[in-house]
């Protein structure tokens, strides 16, 4: 060790020069009193190593208000830090493990290894077509449309209507009528004429209403049963029919 400059005297001196005692430095470094002590004294062990105590030499110079830089070189020179690999103080400090002979692998554990992987490659895509691969798509054929028109005795078309549904097909047989038809939420299904001779087809799950401007034009059937004219020539008449029945909701 460099006899030449003491790190510690140095520390000391300002130490007492602003009239503090080492339990003082402690209070305001939390670093412990008998490494202080141990510090002004040039001995650097009971730090951790030189690393550490060249920390703690930094941050009590810096609160005396030393010069950092100067005092660090001194440090420096009286430990031949700068003649040492940053490595190896950290290894003596315990804050790095010493490099150590990697394992040494057999040839035969390579191929072994190999073997093992070339297996999964091909274990792995044959048992993902075993779960995914079985799945098939099932088609189920539609049931056949069961609102075929049918033409009733008084010659106006019919509809065989599903149960669950409500239909209402509009006839024109005596002039023409303006025709409006909305669902259960309001929404509007349906603004228009039927004429003479020309129809409409209304089908919902859920209740319609219907507004026709000259009920005597038209011909309505709901859910299969022909109701005839619903009013007379140029009366409006407001209706509303559900899925099931053909009366009036």
């Amino acid at each position: 060790m460099n006899e030449q400059v003491s790190v510690g005297a140095q520390l000391r001196a300002a130490r007492d020069a602003a009239r503090y005692s080492i339990e003082d430095i402690a209070d305001r470094t939390y670093i412990r009193p008998s490494v202080i002590k141990d510090l002004e004294s040039d001995k650097f062990d009971s730090a951790g190593g030189l690393a550490y105590a060249r920390g703690h030499v930094r941050t009590i110079a810096k609160m005396l208000n030393l010069d950092v830089d100067a005092i660090t070189s001194d440090f420096e020179t009286l430990t031949n830090v700068q003649e040492r690999p940053m490595i190896d103080l950290l290894t003596e400090n315990k804050a790095a493990h010493e490099k150590g002979e990697l394992p040494k692998i057999s040839y035969k554990a390579m191929s072994a290894l190999a073997a093992a992987v070339v297996a999964l490659l091909i274990l792995v895509p044959t048992i993902s077509s075993l779960f995914h691969g079985g799945a098939k798509k099932v088609v189920v054929a539609a049931k056949p449309s069961t609102t075929s028109p049918v033409v009733g005795n008084n010659g106006v078309a019919t509809v065989a209507t599903n149960p669950t549904d409500v239909t209402i097909v509009v006839t024109g047989v005596s002039g023409s009528s303006w025709v409006g038809v909305t669902d259960s939420a309001g929404a509007q299904v349906y603004s228009g004429r039927v004429s003479v001779g020309t129809s409409q087809t209304f089908t919902n799950s859920q209740p319609l209403n219907i507004v026709i401007g000259n009920a005597g034009a038209v011909d309505l059937v709901v859910n299969g049963k022909d109701l005839g004219t619903p009013g007379a020539i140029g009366e409006v008449v407001h209706l509303q029919f559900a899925p099931g029945t053909s009366s009036q909701g």
